[in-house]
């Protein structure tokens, strides 16, 4: 029996390396896998002659440094239309950190200077003067039945806030989300997902991924039965951590 394939492109990985994110797209090739799926993976480069969003399946956007944007938001500009369709007819794209500018409004550079993305998403953003790091814990609803959520769990380096008008991915539990004030996480649009969490997300949550790939498969017209794999280890780490930072909050508390 031939395997299923997914068509997936990875953009800039060359410029957009920050964090260990290539690991977002091993991990979503592995439960791909599991579930029986094949993903070819194109590297996007600001040498790649033709690139068609409309022929993936899945699209991830790592994070970079935002001094390195406005050449990847004019390489970009072309397919923005493009990028535009993919989004409204409910592929899958994973933005990651920084990268978030390049697909949102105005960026507020930390020098007063003003950057602007692709407006694919309606979303602000203004450079920190200081850089935020910490642990990021919420909880999403993405691909889940009524009544189920996600429990996500990553790290978050803050280099901008974000003002999003769009539905947030998720609703923090802990961290800082999109600018400390209040419970947003990330932004998500149909299926694509805008996010301030790094770790990376897919290889620290699982089942998030398998979110995703049974997503991308039902794209293609391709429904697929309930599919296992051994998460008891990144369940037991979710625990830990999560115990961990309770402690941190009722300190805090405690403090006040």
């Amino acid at each position: 029996m031939e395997k299923m394939k997914l068509r997936a492109a990875w953009l800039f990985p060359d410029i957009l390396y920050l964090h260990g994110e290539r690991g977002n797209m091993l991990a979503f090739q592995r439960i791909a896998g599991f579930a029986g799926a094949e993903v070819e993976v194109d590297r996007i480069d600001l040498d790649t002659e033709e690139f068609d969003p409309m022929a993936y399946d899945f699209i991830f956007c790592p994070p970079g440094e935002i001094a390195s944007f406005p050449v990847l938001i004019a390489w970009l500009q072309p397919y923005k239309e493009a990028l535009k369709s993919y989004i409204d007819e409910g592929r899958v794209l994973l933005v990651t950190g920084t990268s978030q500018c390049i697909f949102g409004g105005r960026t507020i550079r930390e020098d007063g200077t003003i950057l602007s993305g692709l407006g694919l998403i309606d979303c602000d953003f203004k450079e920190r003067k200081l850089v935020y790091g910490d642990d990021l814990y919420f909880e999403t609803c993405y691909g889940c039945e009524e009544g189920e959520t996600l429990e996500i769990f990553g790290s978050q380096i803050q280099m901008m806030d974000v003002d999003s008008r769009e539905t947030p991915f998720g609703t923090l539990k802990y961290g800082f989300g999109n600018s400390g004030e209040d419970r947003n996480e990330g932004s998500l649009k149909n299926n694509s997902i805008f996010t301030n969490t790094l770790g990376p997300i897919f290889v620290l949550n699982p089942w998030l991924t398998k979110k995703i790939v049974v997503q991308c498969l039902c794209n293609i017209g391709v429904e697929i039965e309930e599919f296992d794999f051994d998460v008891s280890l990144e369940r037991k780490s979710l625990e830990t951590k999560t115990m961990f930072t309770d402690r941190k909050v009722t300190r805090l508390h405690n403090c006040k």
